[in-house]
């Protein structure tokens, strides 16, 4: 009896052991649905201006150099979107999304940035944040934390048609407030000052962004190389009453570059109106052997008229000969030969 009593309170204990442990994993898997504070501040549309050469010094770095100028830069334009959005958080970070297309095409792709007038570069956070399609293929929305609104990108990537890699730039100018693209801004997700809180279960879908885009978040980016990841929804260190909004004004932001710079030799024209030493040099070549050639022309020309000459004037002196010697005995040569 008493044994038959310890087994039924080891299958009561095992019951209930198995309900806790039950318990624990539900109350574990809703733990991942964290409030947590929204990243308030704005979102700007802008101009995305695609660039082989730096847009400040005009520099190419990229291996096909200034006689390549033409072709990288139709290059880097059927690659890189024209219109992109950047985000400011309250707490001053700027993000700033681009659309890439030729993915297909591309990989590789990394990124360093700065501000402008900078010489040096520095490795930003970077990630996927949406996905698409369009007549050149994929496309990839890519979010690039940069050090401000007037800055530069430095971009490279590997091109397979090309079999090597491309070094480009660009850079975002004439903001515009709100997003008017169907990109999804993934670091604000509240209005500047905004203090509600959101539920930090799933931010692949940007929500608070005024696009229509539906592309899923990936930044796991395996073809684009990171610095620190992006941060997700929620980073923010803005603290504010729950259900209070303050209202904010909009900042307006600007870019110093008013037009991008182009390599200061990068036409056929152009190098010709230098007139540097290598190429005044070429020209004289050029010339001196043109005339060379004249010369010999000219030389060729005035030895065949002598010799046509001479021998008109061998075959006038052989017709010559040959009419003296055949009416010599008519002339009397022949009778003084005979008398001696």
């Amino acid at each position: 009896m008493k044994r038959e009593n310890m087994m039924k309170i080891v299958k009561r204990m095992k019951r209930a052991l198995t309900g806790l442990l039950a318990a624990l994993v539900v109350v574990i898997m809703g733990a991942g649905a964290i409030p947590a504070q929204a990243a308030g501040g704005n979102v700007y549309t802008c101009v995305i201006h695609p660039c082989y050469a730096h847009p400040v010094t005009g520099v190419i770095e990229d291996s096909g150099g200034e006689a390549s100028y033409a072709t990288g830069q139709g290059m880097v334009d059927g690659a890189v979107y024209t219109t992109g959005i950047l985000e400011l958080t309250d707490s001053g970070e700027y993000y700033l999304t681009i659309r890439m297309s030729l993915m297909d095409y591309t990989s590789g792709h990394s990124f360093w940035v700065q501000n402008v007038g900078d010489s040096d570069w520095s490795s930003p956070a970077v990630g996927v944040t949406g996905n698409g399609t369009d007549d050149n293929g994929a496309t990839a929305d890519v979010c690039i934390q940069v050090p401000s609104e007037n800055c530069v990108v430095r971009g490279s990537m590997y091109v397979e048609p090309m079999g090597r890699d491309v070094i480009f730039y660009l850079y975002p100018s004439d903001y515009t407030a709100g997003n008017n693209t169907d990109m999804n801004a993934t670091i604000v997700t509240a209005a500047s000052g905004s203090g509600s809180t959101s539920t930090d279960t799933d931010t692949s879908t940007g929500s608070g962004s005024s696009g229509s885009g539906s592309s899923s978040t990936d930044t796991s980016g395996s073809s684009l190389q990171s610095g620190s990841g992006l941060p997700s929804s929620g980073s923010s260190d803005t603290e504010t009453d729950s259900g209070e909004e303050t209202a904010a004004e909009t900042p307006e932001l600007s870019s110093s570059i008013d037009e991008a710079a182009t390599p200061a030799v990068s036409t056929d024209t152009e190098l010709s109106d230098a007139q540097g030493l290598s190429l005044s040099t070429a020209e004289e070549d050029t010339g001196e052997a043109d005339q060379g050639s004249f010369g010999g022309s000219r030389a060729f020309l005035i030895g065949m008229a002598v010799t046509v000459s001479g021998l008109i004037l061998m075959a006038a002196a052989a017709v010559i000969v040959y009419f003296f010697r055949k009416n010599w005995k008519r002339w009397g040569g022949g009778y003084e030969d005979d008398d001696e």
